[in-house]
């Protein structure tokens, strides 16, 4: 027999180990060439592991929840070549992003027997939503009781650390937005067809990297063991993603050193990898602060926790025209955001966070502010 052993790879620079978070095949299963045999968990990111050959599994080392150290054996399997059940697979092999299979078997939907509605047959998360729904609404509901995954763990482990080792305080601030939604206005008019449609949010990342560089010490990680505050020149910002995975924080790096043309480009891929479930561990790695920006979901306020090493973090709320009292006593429509900042009082105080919206509100309110400086 030919058998071949295979290792856990490298998984991104610095990762070291992962956790087995489950086996999709079990010895005695024919698996194809890069069908997914597993999944580990690292940093906050589940990868699928595919087998790089055809063969038969014989061989799993490591129960699910255990720790693999990278460059570890996997698994093993007998090299196999063509045969009819190798075939009988090909022909049963359907496209789905590792997120929709994981939804699948979440509710127990067997993707052989859905139809695709993406492209070229492509199943889609609305998909499993809709045969799971044709195929369940004669049975009746029952109380479940459902187990945190992988991610969920990972966040609610981490959330823990945050809010139980730093110090929180929120500042809320009420800021003008009309030059932000007129310079958008300006861009969206002269909108370039190659690009993905602007957002607000690669306009806001661009205005929170010169803020931060004027409040280097918002752009910072504290050290828990050292008791220790490390700024940096360089500002890289975790954006928040809501996904059916949970909240995913992919980083956009170095973010003062590119346009808002570029920025809007990786935001737009970013968020599509995270709700695919395609994010890499180096991709959430390296933040130095991090917005969440509510967008369309709506909210007023918030109290978001930080994320650690980071010692601050901002929700920016949905721009709304409110009644203005101006200073003769009118009454005026303008365009107003809320934003509620959170940082770690051991190394901030309330008179930083006021200095810092008040530095951010100046270049909402004009960005042209910012374009001059920059200059």
């Amino acid at each position: 027999m030919d058998i071949l052993t295979f290792k856990l790879p490298d998984l991104g620079e610095g990762v070291v180990e992962a956790q087995l978070v489950r086996w999709l095949v079990k010895i005695g299963d024919q698996v194809e060439q890069d069908q997914p045999v597993c999944e580990v968990q690292t940093d906050k990111a589940i990868v699928e592991i595919p087998a790089p050959q055809a063969g038969r599994m014989i061989e799993v080392y490591g129960n699910e929840g255990d720790v693999i150290p990278v460059q570890s054996n996997l698994f093993a399997l007998v090299k196999t070549g063509s045969s009819s059940q190798t075939m009988k697979r090909k022909k049963q092999k359907v496209l789905a992003t590792p997120s929709v299979r994981r939804l699948a078997r979440k509710w127990g939907v067997e993707l052989e027997k859905v139809i695709g509605s993406g492209p070229g047959g492509r199943i889609m998360e609305e998909d499993i939503q809709k045969y799971a729904k044709t195929a369940h609404s004669s049975e009746q509901m029952v109380e479940q009781v459902e187990s945190l995954s992988s991610i969920r763990q990972v966040i609610a482990k981490r959330l823990s650390f945050s809010v139980t080792h730093k110090p929180h305080v929120t500042h809320f601030d009420e800021i003008a937005a009309e030059g932000l939604v007129e310079w958008r206005s300006k861009c969206l008019s002269e909108k370039d067809p190659s690009l993905p449609r602007l957002t607000y949010l690669p306009i806001l990342l661009k205005i929170l990297s010169h803020t931060l560089l004027q409040h280097p010490r918002f752009n910072a990680h504290f050290d828990e063991e050292t008791q220790s505050l490390q700024t940096f020149p360089s500002v890289s910002i975790g954006i928040a993603v809501d996904t059916s995975q949970g909240l995913l924080v992919p980083v956009v790096q170095h973010v003062e050193q590119k346009t808002i043309k570029q920025l809007a480009v990786e935001v737009n891929q970013l968020i599509q990898l995270a709700r695919e479930g395609k994010l890499t561990p180096q991709q959430m790695k390296g933040g130095t602060f991090t917005i969440s920006n509510t967008g369309g979901l709506g909210g007023e306020w918030a109290t978001p926790i930080i994320h650690p090493p980071e010692v601050a973090i901002i929700v920016t709320h949905p721009i709304k025209r409110k009644p203005i009292v101006t200073a003769d006593g009118q009454i005026v429509p303008a365009w107003r955001m809320n934003v509620s900042l959170s940082f770690d009082h051991r190394v901030l105080d309330g008179s930083d966070a006021i200095r810092f919206t008040q530095t951010l509100a100046k270049y909402t309110a004009d960005p042209t502010r910012l374009m001059n400086e920059l200059v």
